[in-house]
């Protein structure tokens, strides 16, 4: 079956196909997973068992402390931990859902296991040029503020809002307000507040789980933010901040995973800087995090500089240099930007 795009109606009736046959699922997700992939893979595995689909949820790695209080975390499987069960359920599956990302490169070893399977393939994901040849059915909205509210529009035109409860619901109200930093990003389209609106009916408590995801950090979190913005450097000249983490002053703080989320946004409160970077070192290479003001393309930058991509303001990428080589990179990298990013 050749890969499909966006929400045609015969992609519809394609994807209401493998639903009717499957017996048994796996939900995966990116390396690293954020609120938005936590949070719609807990909303779809809710209606695969409403449909009697046996669904599990395998992630590549360890995320955030402060998701760990939404309803189905406890069954997530890390794949990293080297477990025999992850790759048992992937086996035996008859129906693989991919969130959350546009290429199983995303996923590391995970995705490297999966591409062996011989196994339908369903994507349903919200970022930019999405590797179709990755899956056998992809639905992907750029335009949506998260893959969550993409997995929204999916189950209102599979006649699917039904079997929603309170549980899928406050699953895709996280991924929707992590992925636009509370509602404060990427949410031009005034469908992201009629799904809100409609989520609310449900019974969820919006003010419970804010405080949940962003009023639970820990004091070495805290602290280990002050230090990175101690060592911020601002770039004047191409309106441009960036913080740059060695792997040793992480665990200095005593790191937990999801401790460095939203540090990238930080330098972009700063009057006149357009781009933000921060730049994590960890044990495999060094991960980077873009956020842009305007039209500069973030997304380009990182697929161009540092294999990677996202959105026009948002997007990740990662280096396998130092972290003194990294840096000189990308101030080498961006000095053809240098007008650009004036312009904005």
């Amino acid at each position: 079956m050749m890969p499909v795009l966006y929400f045609a109606p015969e992609n519809i009736e394609k994807f209401r196909a493998l639903l009717q046959t499957a017996k048994r699922a796996v939900v995966v997700t990116h390396h690293n997973p954020d609120g938005d992939a936590i949070g719609t893979s807990l909303a779809l595995t809710q209606v695969l068992k409403a449909l009697g689909i046996d669904t599990s949820v395998i992630v590549p790695n360890p995320f955030p402390e402060f998701l760990h209080w939404m309803n189905g975390v406890k069954d997530i499987l890390i794949y990293k931990h080297g477990h025999t069960r992850p790759k048992q359920l992937l086996s035996e599956a008859d129906l693989l859902f991919c969130v959350d990302l546009n290429a199983l490169s995303r996923m590391d070893a995970l995705g490297k296991f999966i591409s062996a399977l011989p196994v339908p393939r369903v994507m349903i994901d919200h970022h930019l040029q999405p590797e179709l040849k990755d899956f056998t059915i992809a639905f992907s909205d750029p335009g949506a503020c998260s893959s969550a509210e993409t997995f929204y529009h999916l189950m209102k035109d599979l006649g699917l809002l039904p079997r929603l409860n309170i549980t899928a619901a406050e699953a895709i109200y996280t991924g929707m307000m992590t992925d636009t930093n509370g509602f404060r990003n990427n949410c031009s389209r005034p469908e992201v507040f009629y799904i809100i609106a409609e989520l609310l009916q449900y019974g969820i408590d919006k003010d419970k789980i804010y405080n949940a995801v962003y009023n639970s950090y820990s004091y070495n979190r805290m602290r280990l933010l002050g230090y990175a913005l101690e060592k911020m450097v601002v770039l004047p000249e191409y309106r441009t901040a960036y913080i740059a983490l060695t792997k040793e002053e992480i665990a200095s703080f005593h790191f937990q995973p999801g401790d460095t989320e939203g540090f990238v946004n930080y330098p972009l409160h700063i009057k006149d800087i357009v781009l933000s970077v921060f730049l994590s070192e960890n044990q495999e290479n060094i991960r980077l995090s873009f956020r842009s003001r305007g039209q500069f393309s973030v997304n380009e930058f990182a697929r161009k500089h540092f294999e990677g991509g996202g959105h026009l303001n948002a997007a990740g990428g990662i280096s396998r240099l130092t972290v003194t080589e990294t840096i000189a990179k990308f101030i080498q990298s961006i000095e053809p930007y240098k007008d650009e990013l004036s312009a904005v």
